[in-house]
């Protein structure tokens, strides 16, 4: 299973791919100069050991370039492993063929240990110190114990040597460092950069942190407002259903940030121009009612139909026409009047005052709250009472009226004749009104 590598391992990996494909170049470079040096001294002197170094050397310059085609595949750790590989075993030779741990060649084990930790990084490191290490050591054993015998060079081949192998380790060690300023600046360049792109994430974190938070303030101050006006608007229901029609829908000022305000400004003035407008039709209604009651009473009270008022004395129920101060009283206010030993409580039929009940303590001591509320009450299912009787009463005259036309209607409809038709309707109606006299003219000229 392939795992994705995150950008910064891929970063990474390129930056030590090219830091070992310079090293590794560097060495080449410095393998073909000694490569041409140990050529020279081939030719120059014939040995042996000229001639293993030229064969250890091209080996070693093979090895290199296998290095380069697997870093060229991406196979960064095979490279660098056989490199130092190839490095070492390169160092090994060149120690047994040019004098051995006291010849030139032996300052190669630290540019292995510096190369590996270039190019590898700690692990590699610490595995090429450890193996140049074993590696020097068991040479010296086993030249101490003259188990071999490293090959003699020259003086005059060996000071040629130790400057090939100086100049080695001197462009080693400035390639080293001049990776090392460079990697060193690319760190502080780039702490440099974090740290700016830290502050300028730092002043974006704070500027969103006080976007939202102004945000959810003004959210909260909305959701509110939105609150305090829907109660607003619900206790003006209420009020309203109440019987309180002189309420009124307080819409405040207009908030331009909360949403949906105009809409709520717009429903509250809406709701009292409705409410106007049903008072208006109600408080017309009513008046319209009470005339009417006032008129009906009126016209019962007049036409005799009814005793207009009873008073109870001494156990008796006699028709009186009198009335107690506190009745007149509460006739004119139209509320319930207590005072010294008399109290009245008007009769009030669809808002309209039409009598009053009243009366007196005969030891005259006042009236009790107790006494005075079952008062009101009496009055009030008396009013009903009255009203609906009146109502029936009204009915019924009603209906004999409309069965009297009816039955007028009906025999002046039994001829065709116009005289008969006359004559017929003066009958039935004076019959029917008990008359006097009833007149029945045809004229079309005004009458003096």
């Amino acid at each position: 299973m392939n795992i994705q590598s995150s950008p910064v391992e891929m970063q990474e990996q390129a930056r030590r791919i090219r830091m070992a494909q310079l090293v590794i170049q560097a060495s080449m470079v410095a393998a073909l100069v000694s490569l041409i040096v140990f050529v020279n001294l081939l030719f120059a002197t014939p040995q042996s050991a000229s001639l293993a170094m030229v064969l250890v050397t091209l080996g070693f310059l093979v090895c290199n370039g296998v290095s380069l085609w697997l870093l060229r595949r991406q196979r960064l750790n095979q490279a660098i492993t056989f490199f130092l590989i190839a490095l070492m075993v390169g160092l090994t030779a060149a120690i047994y063929f040019l004098g051995g741990i006291t010849g030139p060649a032996t300052v190669g084990f630290l540019m292995v240990a510096v190369i590996g930790g270039l190019i590898g990084q700690m692990r590699a490191l610490r595995h090429a110190s450890i193996t140049a290490g074993v590696v020097y050591l068991t040479l010296a054993i086993l030249e101490a114990t003259r188990l071999i015998q490293p090959v003699p060079v020259p003086a005059a081949t060996g000071w040629l040597i130790e400057i090939i192998f100086f100049l080695a380790v001197f462009i080693l060690t400035v390639l080293v460092s001049g990776i090392f300023i460079r990697q060193t600046e690319q760190a502080i360049t780039a702490e440099r950069q974090r740290g700016l792109e830290l502050v300028q994430a730092g002043q974006q974190a704070a500027e969103l942190a006080a976007a939202e938070r102004e945000a959810r303030e003004r959210e909260a101050r909305a959701a509110l407002h939105i609150r305090e006006t829907v109660a607003g608007y619900v206790d003006y229901l209420s009020r309203v259903a109440a019987g309180e029609y002189t309420a009124r829908v307080d819409v405040g000022e207009l908030d331009e940030d909360v949403e949906g305000d105009r809409e709520l400004h717009a429903l509250g003035e809406y709701l009292n121009t409705t409410v106007d407008a049903l008072v208006a039709a109600l408080t017309q209604a009513q008046e319209v009612q009470r005339r009417y009651t006032e008129q009906s009473w009126q016209a019962v009270v007049e036409a005799g139909r009814v005793q207009p008022g009873f008073a109870y004395r001494q156990n008796q129920i006699i028709p009186t026409t009198e009335w107690l101060p506190q009745m007149a009283k509460a006739v004119d206010s139209g509320a319930p009047v207590a005072q010294a030993d008399g109290a009245a409580v008007p009769l009030v039929i669809n808002r309209q005052v039409v009598g009053a009940l009243g009366g007196q303590h005969p030891d005259g001591r006042p009236w009790t709250e107790e006494e005075l509320s079952l008062i009101e009450d009496v009055t009030g299912q008396l009013a009903q009472t009255i009203e609906s009787l009146r109502l029936f009463d009204e009915t019924q005259r009603r209906a004999t009226q409309e069965r009297l036309v009816s039955a007028v209607t009906g025999r002046i409809r039994e001829t065709l004749d116009v005289q008969t038709v006359l004559q017929t309707a003066a009958r039935e109606i004076g019959k029917a009104l008990g008359l006097l006299a009833l007149d029945v003219r045809l004229d079309t000229e005004k009458q003096a």
